[in-house]
């Protein structure tokens, strides 16, 4: 599988700084240590000691091997402990990405652009903001595969992937829905603004075709857009499926709109 998968996040999705869980957990056993010297001094005041500084000078060997001691030990435990834990973070954050993330653009699947899509509906619906959505096929494809082989039709599918990054706004969801289809989900776009990006990414492929040796092949798609204020995402779907399909009825390599 693709290694950038997993460095991928899903947009909307900040990828915050951590502290690794080694250093955290080695500095709470530093802290703790503390209690070694204390609890010794402790014992040393209830067993009748009351001058604390004559103590503290008297015995400070003592005091020093216990807490350098203690500090190196419950340090050394909290290190290796928070490594695993660090691992196990790691871990989890994989297949987690691997879950969301199609292998071969590293674009959100299905499954995660549903689930994403689903939500953006729900605020839309509680701040009555615009939600546009963008179905895109890729003409072709199938002649592409005939033709150059399978290996050019996943560049081709790529090369979409890439065009869709460039042009979408860095809050806009952008998805492989599944063989030649992708999805762009843009929250806070009117018709106009989902019309005008749409245009752009067919504009944008239409200028970086695929090479393939010494061959070149254009690449292009047919975009289905609809929008809606507060309405659910089955129906948004539905329409920009329809507005997809009336596109590749009307010749391909070309936008429409539901508004249409």
């Amino acid at each position: 599988m693709s290694s950038h998968v997993a460095e991928a996040r899903l947009e909307g999705e900040p990828d915050r700084p951590r502290i690794r869980a080694c250093w955290t957990y080695t500095l709470t056993g530093v802290l703790l240590s503390l209690g070694a010297p204390l609890g010794a001094l402790a014992i040393r005041i209830l067993g009748g000691v009351s001058d604390i500084p004559a103590e503290l000078s008297e015995h400070r060997f003592f005091y020093q091997y216990e807490l350098i001691g203690s500090s190196l030990v419950f340090g050394l435990a909290g290190w290796l402990v928070g490594r695993r834990a660090d691992r196990y973070r790691s871990g989890r954050d994989l297949y987690r990405d691997l879950a969301e993330h199609d292998d071969l653009t590293a674009l959100a699947n299905a499954r995660a652009f549903a689930a994403h899509q689903r939500r953006a509906a729900e605020h839309s619906a509680r701040y009555r903001e615009p939600l546009s959505l963008l179905l895109l096929d890729v003409d072709q494809l199938k002649a592409i595969n005939d033709t150059l082989g399978h290996k050019a039709g996943g560049a081709a599918l790529v090369r979409v992937a890439e065009v869709l990054n460039e042009c979408k706004r860095e809050d806009d969801l952008a998805a492989r829905w599944g063989g030649d289809e992708f999805a762009l989900l843009m929250c806070g776009a009117d018709v106009v603004a989902a019309r005008r990006q749409a245009e752009s990414i067919v504009e944008r492929l239409r200028t970086r075709p695929l090479r393939v040796g010494t061959r070149e092949r254009p690449i292009s798609v047919t975009i289905g857009i609809s929008t809606s204020v507060g309405g659910n995402a089955r129906d948004l779907f539905d329409r920009a499926d329809r507005a997809l399909y009336a596109g590749k009825a009307a010749g391909r390599n070309c936008v429409v709109s539901d508004a249409d």
